[in-house]
């Protein structure tokens, strides 16, 4: 898991650097013991992997995702919603479709509203107005704590 973790935080890194915010990994992260008890904590479907609320991962057991390979691939998507809305005022469609686009997912892969809100995002934002998109959307923060 250990290495798993680090590729994790590495591709964060990478995409802070570009998204030019720092690196906050003060999260908590809770994993659920069983899709039962992820269903009924989150009210989601199993096919959604984790939620980010508000400082707070909820993601379903490790070892779950780990038998679909999806482990790595969850916890940055739900760290980046994470990064993002500590940094960013962007409306929910941009938030998730920024993330999909920025860890290199592809609309025939997606279903749903994961789907829509990427290619959205992909019609609305060229890549090279990525940082000028978000930039609009930047947090101004006014003290020296952030």
């Amino acid at each position: 898991m250990a290495g798993s973790l680090s590729s994790v935080l590495l591709n964060l890194k990478k995409i802070c650097d570009f998204l030019q915010v720092e690196l906050d990994t003060n999260v908590r992260i809770v994993e659920c013991e069983s899709l039962g008890e992820f269903h009924k904590l989150t009210a989601r479907p199993y096919s959604i992997a984790a939620v980010y609320s508000t400082g707070t991962i909820w993601i379903q057991p490790f070892k779950i995702l780990r038998s679909k390979d999806i482990f790595e691939e969850t916890l940055l998507h739900e760290l980046l919603h994470h990064i993002i809305s500590l940094n960013f005022d962007l409306p929910t469609w941009a938030q998730e479709g920024l993330i999909l686009y920025l860890t290199g997912a592809k609309p025939e892969n997606l279903v749903g509203y994961h789907k829509g809100y990427l290619l959205r995002f992909l019609k609305e934002v060229r890549h090279e107005d990525i940082l000028s998109f978000i930039d609009h959307h930047r947090r101004i923060f006014t003290d020296q704590s952030h």
